[in-house]
């Protein structure tokens, strides 16, 4: 099976959300199913992955992609990127030493600038 648009054309360079893109992809060709018999675990480290800025430009440019492409619900990208935009806000003003807020905030920040202006990229980020 081809891989998810999102990670096939390095749309959305950082995989944000790309779980979601998968899954309803998956979804549209059978049935999905579940079971209390696998464990997934995710990997995710607090440092050295990617600056601040690009994960919160990622944070509102792959959930409106995703929205546009039709893998993922109107309603829960509008409830993700208003969690996100929020904790960024926050806790950029007491940040954890090991997160990037106001990298993120400022990210999230020229993510909406660029979708007022219909330049919103989610390859942007290359270039960050």
């Amino acid at each position: 099976m081809p891989r998810p648009d999102c990670a096939s054309t390095k749309r959305c360079r950082y995989g944000w959300q790309e779980d979601i893109d998968f899954t309803t992809q998956i979804g549209r060709r059978g049935r999905l199913v579940s079971s209390a018999s696998i464990t997934g675990v995710h990997m995710g480290v607090k440092s050295g992955r990617t600056p601040g800025k690009k994960l919160g430009y990622s944070q509102i440019a792959n959930i409106v992609y995703l929205k546009r492409k039709g893998t993922m619900q109107p309603r829960l990208g509008e409830r993700l990127m208003t969690a996100n935009v929020i904790a960024n806000l926050v806790r950029s003003l007491w940040p954890e030493a090991h997160v990037d807020r106001r990298g993120r905030l400022w990210g999230n920040v020229l993510a909406f600038a660029d979708l007022t202006r219909g330049k919103l990229d989610p390859r942007k980020i290359e270039r960050m």
